[in-house]
């Protein structure tokens, strides 16, 4: 009997303790102030076009979002996602958003606009840094992973 008491007390005491921890990542919501932190600490830290690499950017995206206390743990994945598809530390790279005929929109960066391409009966639009486009697929949204397809920027290929 003592064993399954101190079991129960143990999981009370657990989630009672990690509540934060285990929330959904609400970007819309309840966590769009945290969001908007982290991605402010990453402008303010982190050198997009000035990066060394691409994944010396990612690093520092990931170090800022690690350290931004306002950030919901479950966001911090979606925030370092967002840094790891954007042009920072590939100069001359663009963002291709594609959109097949069913309807579904993928992002990527590419080499150039010339590179992107419509599937078959889709279309594609291509947004470039350089002519003052967005620098990650997430838009101004900072999560969604096809943000910047949605932005004036994005020109029809």
């Amino acid at each position: 009997m003592r064993k399954i008491v101190r079991g129960v007390l143990g999981l009370a005491f657990l989630f009672t303790t990690t509540g934060s921890s285990l929330a959904m990542c609400d970007p819309s919501g309840a966590d769009a102030g945290g969001i908007a932190d982290a991605q402010a600490a990453i402008a303010a830290n982190c050198n997009c076009a000035g990066a060394t690499n691409h994944g010396a950017y990612v690093s520092c995206a990931a170090g800022q979002a690690q350290g931004t206390s306002t950030l919901n743990p479950s966001c911090r994945g979606k925030v370092v996602s967002c840094a790891a598809r954007s042009t920072c530390g590939k100069p001359g790279f663009v963002l291709c958003c594609k959109t097949s005929a069913a309807g579904t929109t993928k992002c990527s960066t590419k080499s150039s606009c010339g590179v992107c391409q419509p599937p078959g009966g889709g279309s594609a639009c291509c947004s470039d840094p350089a002519a003052g486009g967005q620098t990650s697929c997430c838009g101004a949204t900072g999560v969604d992973k096809a943000g910047a397809c949605s932005d004036a920027s994005c020109v029809p290929q």
